[in-house]
């Protein structure tokens, strides 16, 4: 994985708050750092770092592209390819990072489920808009590479990554036929998994950075909102053609690990504000009910200047 630095940092730790810089420069050292792990700064050094290449397997069009490591993380064969992926840090918000995301147990459904999380800065706005800046030259990168245009800027605010649940698989196998489901009593919540092409993708990797430096896988439900992760995440390109017959490129993030360095809780008590939760919204009904609004007292009429009613106005013009 590679780090986005700042222009004084190359964890761009000096751009968040201060009870935050350990944690990240906990996680690497940067006078360590080999030339692939750190991120470029400008699309002249972006060139001579990655590469955007045909995907090797992949049989969807749309997704046929990887950006690449142009020099190898480790020694290997020529024809071995390393997706570039990056570590981004921050709050998490809304996820969905069970084991089957959103998906319902519909097996018609398999290739719309996903896992997904965001993440925000909160009141970390420097490091925040550095983290957008370099994930755009990626972005931007990518497109003068294929020579399709990005319909708009691609990070904005918060960042929004997800990852398959389930794979399309291109060659029948013995063990691909029918995919195996425990039907143990501990895993009588599992759904049947579908059948052939599909595969399913296996739990995504959720870790914690304990006091003493050492890391543990975690449940899921052990996550909350706020609390401060590390995340590790790939380039996903895609083109699209719309209606109209253009193409143009749309650059997300797939999600592939999730490291918690600090539970909602500590920051908070650190000093650090959660993000607000997010503004209701009620709809006004017609024909409801008092029960649906909220009744005020009704004034005490002023009877001093109160209109006496039409039937007393009507009896004293009848005895003038």
């Amino acid at each position: 994985m590679s780090f986005l630095p700042s222009m004084n940092h190359l964890l761009a730790a000096d751009l968040w708050s201060e009870n935050l810089q350990p944690l990240i420069k906990a996680c690497a050292h940067s006078h360590d750092l080999q030339q692939w792990e750190c991120f470029p700064t400008s699309l002249t050094h972006m060139v001579k770092w990655a590469s955007v290449t045909c995907h090797p397997t992949c049989s969807d069009r749309r997704r046929s592209h990887l950006m690449v490591y142009k020099t190898l993380p480790i020694p290997g064969p020529s024809g071995v390819l390393y997706p570039v992926s990056v570590h981004l840090y921050g709050f998490l918000e809304r996820f969905s990072v069970g084991d089957f995301g959103n998906w319902d147990g519909d097996c018609t459904k398999a290739a719309c489920a996903i896992q997904s999380l965001s993440i925000s800065g909160v009141d970390n706005a420097g490091a925040w808009r550095n983290q957008l800046e370099r994930l755009n030259l990626a972005a931007t990168f990518a497109s003068r590479i294929l020579k399709i245009p990005l319909p708009a800027i691609q990070f904005r605010r918060h960042i929004h990554m997800q990852r398959k649940v389930f794979t399309k698989a291109h060659h029948t196998t013995a063990a691909h036929t029918n995919p195996p489901v425990n039907n143990s009593p501990q895993n009588t919540h599992l759904p049947k998994l579908p059948d052939y092409p599909w595969q399913w993708n296996g739990p995504l990797e959720i870790l914690e950075c304990n006091e003493n430096g050492t890391i543990s896988p975690i449940h899921e439900v052990l996550l909350s909102r706020g609390d401060f992760v590390e995340i590790d995440a790939e380039f996903d390109l895609v083109i699209v053609c719309t209606h109209a017959m253009r193409t143009h490129l749309c650059v997300f993030l797939t999600c592939k690990q999730i490291l918690r360095l600090q539970m909602a809780q500590a920051v908070q008590h650190s000093g650090g504000r959660l993000p607000s939760p997010p503004t209701e919204v009620r709809h006004m009904r017609a024909n409801a009910s008092t029960q649906d609004h909220d009744v005020l007292p009704l004034s005490e009429p002023n009877l001093s200047s109160a209109t006496p009613p039409l039937s007393s106005q009507l009896a004293s013009t009848s005895t003038m």
